[in-house]
């Protein structure tokens, strides 16, 4: 013979208490391999990253630095004597030279 279901308050708590137990095991199995397919998504996400984005991130240190090497050249070439445009012809870039780069000008 099947156990009675109990009615009223007492009934409902208990049903409700079932039903979320249930339900937690359920989101506990489910959240978890969401989290190992997040973590998966993470982790291909940081290291594309890391392999697309580092060098890029090098060579605009690099060209800083390139040009800051250039600008002190500039500088002991101005005090010898050299004008702009010979500047120019020696293959100096205008950020070197102090210049604004042609996309920067103000039209």
């Amino acid at each position: 013979m099947p156990a009675p279901k109990e009615g009223g308050i007492k009934g409902f708590l208990t049903r409700a208490g079932v039903s979320f137990y249930a339900g937690g095991l359920f989101m506990k199995e489910k959240g978890w391999i969401w989290a190992k397919k997040a973590g998966n998504v993470g982790f291909m996400v940081a290291t594309t990253s890391i392999v697309v984005l580092m060098p890029l991130i090098f060579e605009i240190m690099r060209e800083g630095q390139m040009i800051e090497a250039d600008k002190l050249q500039v500088k002991e070439l101005r005090q010898q004597g050299y004008s702009d445009g010979q500047l120019a012809e020696l293959g100096f870039p205008k950020v070197a030279m102090g210049m604004k780069p042609a996309v920067l000008k103000s039209l």
